[in-house]
Formats: structure tokens, sequence, C-alpha cells
């Protein structure tokens, strides 16, 4: 599997596909992989990199933020129909719940605050997305790398 902790500067080689106004940061392999994909499958109409702002609650700071997503993408699929999507892209073992098991209690209640965090923020993504006619996923490694 790739190094997930592999980071840099995209450079986009189909510029007007990409929406954004400089070559993207990825910040793992696995941002990387997505970003290959989008430049590269001619069924991607557009994409950017964190392009799309989603205003949401904080649970741990207490008072409001903002989110940026991931992946904004617009596609075709097989029938020729037109999807948008915002994509989170995180390793499988931040989409669920912490469990304690033999973690130190500070490692623990760090996880358990970021799975707050991250529930806020996908919870006000995919209401965003909704209201607009998108989808809201997140992919994590299983997807990317099959």
């Amino acid at each position: 599997m790739a190094r997930q902790y592999q980071q840099g500067t995209y450079d986009v080689q189909n510029k007007d596909k990409y929406i954004g106004t400089k070559n993207p940061r990825y910040l793992s392999s696995y941002e990387l992989a997505v970003f290959q994909f989008c430049d590269r499958s001619p069924n991607v109409i557009e994409w950017g990199s964190e392009t799309t702002i989603v205003k949401y609650y904080n649970p741990v700071k207490q008072r409001l933020a903002r989110y940026l997503v991931d992946i904004y993408i617009k596609y075709k699929d097989k029938a020729g129909n037109i999807h948008e999507e915002l994509i989170e892209i995180k390793p499988k073992a931040q989409c669920k719940p912490p469990t304690k098991g033999r973690k130190r209690k500070d490692v623990y209640e760090q996880e358990v605050l970021t799975w707050m965090v991250n529930q806020a923020k996908w919870e006000e993504a995919s209401k965003y997305a909704d209201q607009r006619g998108m989808k809201f996923r997140i992919l994590t490694e299983d997807s990317i790398f099959r």
C-alpha cells in the first residue's frame, strides 16, 4: 500500500478541468491518488481541491468554524448522467469511533475529540451537498487503492 504521509504539490496536467487557482497540495498518498484520477479520467468534467467551504459548529472549540472539503468533483457516469460530489479523503481507521483498548488516556481522549469534530464536519457537509443536489462521501484506502 502507498505511504499515507506523502505530501507535496500536484502538477495539474489537464488545467481546463481543474477549477482551483493554483496547483493543489496533497497531504497524503490517498489525496495524491485521487488528484491523479480526477486529472486523468476522461469522465471527470471538472474538479477542485479545497474549493468548497462548509460552515459548521465545532463542538470542541464551541464556536462556528470553516471546513474545507478535500475534493469537489463533477463527472459523467457510464450512462452519461452528470453527478457532482463533495469528497473527504480519510484513512479507514479515522472513519469509525475510537476504541479505548490499551491506548494511553491522553491519546484516546484526543481521538475522541477528533472524532467529534469530524462528525460535525461531515454532517454539515452532507447537508450542504443535499441542499445543492450533490452527494457527500468519504473515500478511504479501501476504495482508492482497490
